[in-house]
């Protein structure tokens, strides 16, 4: 199996299990954050339905969205358009099909190919770094909404 192929494999598995857990949030704790500081179910989901967009464009070649205010704006309005779990998958289901075709093209002498990004202090990141952003993204997200869920007294293992 290709590294591409195995990337594939595990986010797709990684998307699912983390709206699989969101759509056991009762809705009104979709926008529920146990702290001011936090992060509801919801606004999490609208992230990961939006990551698969910038890990395509690294991939392809392009860089980071500019993150400033303006765009900041612009994004925050985009995603408030999902409202719902399903909305978000929806979204999030279309991005990772575009990127799923990009990934399964990546040749194999591409994966060691580098690009400077600023995450963690700012270094090197290979393409296949790059490309398992989103599982590690999933995931991440997958552990925070799980937890969430632990603090409203869901204690469940979905």
């Amino acid at each position: 199996m290709r590294i591409q192929d195995y990337i594939i494999a595990t986010t797709k598995h990684a998307a699912s299990e983390a709206f699989k857990y969101a759509k056991k949030v009762p809705a009104d704790k979709l926008d529920w954050k146990p702290i001011d500081s936090g992060r509801s179910v919801l606004d999490q989901l609208r992230e990961l339905a939006k990551c698969p967009v910038w890990a395509y464009d690294l991939v392809a070649g392009g860089d980071l969205p500019e993150w400033s205010e303006e765009s900041m704006a612009a994004m925050k309005a985009e995603a408030a358009q999902w409202v719902t779990v399903e909305d978000c998958e929806q979204v999030c289901n279309a991005n990772l099909e575009k990127l799923f075709t990009l990934y399964a093209q990546v040749p194999d002498e591409r994966l060691t190919e580098t690009k400077w990004l600023p995450f963690g202090g700012g270094r090197d990141f290979t393409i296949a770094e790059i490309m398992d952003y989103p599982n590690w993204n999933f995931v991440y997200h997958l552990g925070q909404i799980a937890y969430v869920q632990t603090l409203y007294g869901d204690s469940e293992m979905y």
